[in-house]
């Protein structure tokens, strides 16, 4: 292939180039069947590195029955705290031989599934690994200390600084030193003399002195006579910081490379290439899609060669001077010491994201790959990056970010940083990629969650912009580990031990249908957000430290973007992706440089409305509210937060994805600022697309009603051509009454007159709903594996959660159980006057697969667990079937408490610590009631 065609169509992939804009049918197509690229991938966790080549194939399959797109391939050391006598094997090295073959083995597998892989570039994480040389391995500053006199006689010796070959904990670090004790790599920064100082006094800079001239290295002497006084001379030098990957399996421990150096970058590439090409050919034929480097989490002082060279290119001064204030504040009055700080980062996080980020996508690239990144994040205070976060999430193919499940990292604010969806969507957006990947559900509650525990979070997620589930995570289990397995030590264990797992498949085409949508359509805000020019600088979860005001969203910008990309076009700011904006709000404007200042004024010189210091006080919403723009979205009701939303848009279409945020049934009015255009309901559950029936136009608003489950989640799109509304709203109904929109209009799901108005009947419609209900109740046949600890079968007098049984092996038991009824019915269903029959489960724990008379209804994983079963159910006796899939919790639990040993796992403890013994059960099977619904409903005069 021609490189530069090769160039064109990574760029297509990447979504940096407008590719054949996908239609209005591709996007409702993939809705119902959402294709691979939209379909969620996962971290294939390769444990200490120890693989079997059989049970990568069969997972792999596994995966792809199971719904999922693809995998990163992500090997990783297991700690002694987590591989109880050894349980977790060590495999070899990582990129040897043995390891080269397994991943041929899994590339060419997944490249016969049709799906895609990654690969992570290091055993752990921060890029590395054992054959990373001296002069690419990652680098510090070091400094020695001579007090002399000016009467002192020159030449004045300056020691080479002292090394540590432990790091605080006593851990090595792995810097190679040579037969004259010093490192194999270093190299001389500057010698700098100060005066002695009264603690208390700043300096002025023209009393530090650069007097690198005077010092031969060689022999390690100064030549310099200095002034009368008492002088610190401290000589820097630049060699290896020794830090070791943070948790490689155990044949594949080495050094992490320099980040800033692009030599290091480009040797490090290589290795995988070189390594990787002559087993498996053109990348582009194989499955291995995208490099990973995931997040950079590497600690202390960071330097590298090049450095001093660049800050100077950047800030228009000599470092040599001011290396003492990185040790010590004090030096410099507070003001030249905050100047010095924001210009040293800001030059390591150039360096960073040219020479390590982009560095890599142009060789990845050069090669049929996309990069894929956590690029800077979680930042600090969690961890010590260097780098304005947009500016490298933009370098990449792929900007990546996290979020964790039922575990929060507070700020001192109280803001969650380990929430990074708000921050990599901005990047994606501004800076036009496609892909917003998200490490998922990361969390410590082994096997406490079902998928729905999951739903939530995950429509947090993507309502904050995420377009790509990538579960953390998958763990490889060679033959013989037994259940649960081996794992991870943290994450939502997603593999083919779970007990839930044959049933999973319904979950993950919810994540790609909702992914599905998103990637194929643009972001829509009336607030563009410059987060101002600080570096660190990250993004917040939404609505948190910025935030416009209820019914409004907003888009981040960086520097690079605002002085670049930024313009004004018939009144609105504009960026290049087709995105405008009604008003730009100012973030932290403390010393901002001429240059922002200038391209602000001149933004506000064409019409731009801008708020903040320099231009109005007045509020964004308050800006917004003078140009008539009211809320994009809205809905009745005193609480503000009880439903969230996000906005796209494509060729004239409108896409909301609207979330209830609270575990409780709601019906509520909304209104969505679409003038003219007709409403359609998308279900991401079931893929159902229906017409919205009840709808009417209040000006720039369209109102309709809509209910939603509990943590339900629905796409309202609006299409341009427009059709009446059946109906413009409920008469005297406050909250509107539970209802659902289908094919054929409305079906209420609760009893009692309805009345509708019509947009050209002087008399309202009124609608009689009459439900019938019939609780099955009785004895139930349940019945369990074998192998496990419970009876074959059990009668159950009434519904019981398994953990009330007073049998230990049903109280504890982990698995699929299988409950059988047979009922009698008896209304005849006359489905000519819009009489439908329900299954209700009533509460289950987790998963539901249900058959009526031998007929597959299908799974239940979100509320409500209800099936149409109008055409299954027939007059008199009916079976029915029901599997229901609970966690592991319980069984672990049980062991801890009995000294059984059913299961078999390297994690010992529950969550955070806790042992299984003090893990709370969790309720568990078909807990009901469980319920026959008959819905008629008619017309009344």
């Amino acid at each position: 292939m021609k490189p530069l065609l090769l160039l064109f169509l990574l760029s297509v992939l990447a979504g940096n180039l407008p590719a054949q804009q996908p239609s209005d049918q591709f996007i409702r197509d993939g809705f119902k069947n959402p294709p691979i690229p939209a379909r969620p991938k996962t971290y294939w966790w390769w444990l200490n590195g120890s693989v079997d080549t059989v049970r990568l194939k069969e997972e792999l399959r596994a995966m792809q029955k199971a719904g999922l797109g693809g995998v990163d391939i992500f090997e990783i050391g297991v700690p002694a705290y987590n591989n109880p006598n050894g349980m977790v094997k060590a495999g070899p090295p990582f990129m040897g031989t043995e390891s080269l073959k397994a991943i041929e083995i899994a590339l060419r597998e997944a490249t016969r599934l049709h799906l895609e892989v990654g690969l992570n570039l290091a055993s752990s994480w921060n890029a590395g690994g054992s054959w990373v040389k001296p002069q690419h391995a990652a680098k510090s500053i070091y400094v020695s200390k001579t007090t002399v006199n000016g009467s002192t006689a020159k030449p004045i010796r300056l020691p080479f600084p002292d090394i540590a070959k432990t790091d605080a904990k006593g851990k090595p670090l792995l810097i190679e030193f040579g037969a004259d004790g010093k490192p194999v790599f270093h190299q001389e920064i500057a010698v700098v003399a100060l005066p002695v100082r009264d603690q208390t006094g700043f300096l002025d800079t023209t009393k530090i002195m650069a007097v690198s001239r005077y010092f031969d290295a060689e022999k390690e002497v100064l030549n310099w006579t200095p002034p009368p006084g008492k002088w610190d001379i401290y000589r820097y030098v630049c060699s290896n910081s020794g830090e070791p990957l943070k948790l490689p399996s155990p044949n594949s421990v080495g050094p992490i490379i320099d980040h800033f150096d692009s030599t290091a970058t480009r040797a490090h590439f290589q290795y995988f290439i070189d390594r990787l090409k002559p087993l498996v050919g053109d990348f582009s034929k194989t499955a291995l899609k995208t490099l990973y480097l995931a997040s950079y989490e590497a600690t202390g002082f960071v330097w590298t060669p090049s450095l001093p060279a660049e800050f100077r290119k950047l800030n228009g001064y000599s470092i040599d001077k001011l290396l003492p204030v990185l040790f010590d504040k004090t030096v410099l009055n507070p003001e030249q010491t905050a100047q010095f700080q924001q210009d040293f980062k800001r030059t390591l996080s150039e360096l960073m994201i040219q020479n390590h980020y982009r560095k890599g996508k142009e060789i990845a690239n050069q090669y049929g790959l996309l990069l894929a990144s956590e690029a800077g994040g979680p930042g600090p205070p969690l961890h010590n990056v260097p780098v304005e976060t947009l500016k490298a999430l933009g370098s990449l193919d792929v900007p990546r970010g996290e979020f964790w499940s039922r575990y929060q990292y507070y700020d001192s604010d109280s803001v969650d940083i380990m929430w990074l969806v708000k921050e990599v969507a901005a990047a994606a957006h501004i800076y036009k990629r496609k892909m917003i990947e998200e490490e998922s559900f990361t969390s410590f509650h082994h096997w406490q969650e079902g998928p729905f525990d999951l739903k939530s979070i995950a429509d947090r997620a993507f309502c904050e912009g995420m377009n790509r589930v990538v579960i953390h995570g998958f763990s490889h289990n060679p033959e013989g580990t037994g259940f649960p397995g081996i794992v991870y030590g943290a994450g939502t264990h997603f593999n083919t031990k779970r007990t839930w797992w044959p049933k999973v498949k319904p979950f993950t085409e919810y994540l790609g249908r909702i992914s599905h949508v998103l990637q194929n359509t643009s972001f829509v805000a009336d607030v563009l957000y410059y987060y101002g020019d600080q570096v660190p600088n990250f993004v917040p979860p939404k609505n948190t430290r910025f935030a416009v005001g209820p019914g409004y969203d907003y888009e981040i910008i960086n520097t690079e973007i605002l002085l670049n990309d930024l313009t004004v076009k018939n009144g609105k700011l504009a960026l290049s992706n087709g995105a405008t904006f009604r008003v730009l709000a100012l973030g932290n404007m403390e010393n901002v440089t001429p240059v922002i200042l200038d391209k602000l004024k001149n933004l506000a010189k064409q019409g731009a409305v801008i708020s903040g210091k320099y231009f109005s006080s007045e509020s964004p919403v308050a800006l917004l509210n003078k140009q008539n723009i009211g809320p994009d979205f809205s809905h009745s009701g005193p609480v503000s937060t009880v439903f969230d939303f996000i906005h796209y848009q494509h060729q004239g279409a409108d896409y909301y994805l609207v979330r209830n945020t609270t575990d409780q049934w709601i019906s509520s009015r909304f209104s969505f600022r679409q003038p003219g255009k007709t409403p359609e309901l998308w279900n991401p559950v079931t893929g159902e697309i229906v017409p919205v029936s009840v709808f009417n136009q209040a000006n720039q608003q369209l109102n309709l009603p809509l209910t939603l489950p509990p943590y339900g989640s629905y796409f309202v799109v609006f299409k341009k051509a427009v059709s009446p509304a059946r109906y413009t709203g409920f008469v005297s109904a406050t909250p509107p009454p539970q209802f659902e929109y289908t094919p054929t209009g409305l079906r209420f799901l609760q009893a009692g007159l309805v009345e509708l108005s019509g947009k050209n009947k002087a008399v309202p419609e009124r609608i009689k709903s009459e439900i019938t209900t019939q609780e099955l109740t009785g004895s139930w046949q349940l019945s369990f594996p074998k192998n496990w600890g419970a009876p074959a079968s059990v009668t159950l007098p009434k519904l019981i959660s398994w953990t009330e049984s007073t049998e230990p092996g049903i109280k504890y038991f982990s698995g699929i159980g299988t409950y059988e009824k047979t009922f009698r019915f008896s209304t005849p269903v006359n489905t000519s006057r819009n009489e439908r029959v329900f299954l209700d489960l009533g509460k289950i724990s987790e998963l539901a697969d249900v058959w009526l008379n031998g007929q597959h209804l299908g799974i239940a994983w979100a509320e409500p667990y209800r099936f149409d079963i109008t055409t299954f159910v027939k007059t008199g006796d009916n079976t029915l079937k029901v599997e229901i899939a609970n966690t592991w919790s319980n069984r672990l639990t049980g062991d801890a408490l009995t000294g059984e040993k059913f299961t078999n796992t390297n994690i010992s403890i529950g969550y955070r610590g806790t042992p299984w013994k003090q893990v709370p059960l969790i309720e568990s099977g078909l807990l009901g009631p469980v319920i026959i619904q008959t819905i008629k409903q008619q017309p009344v005069k």
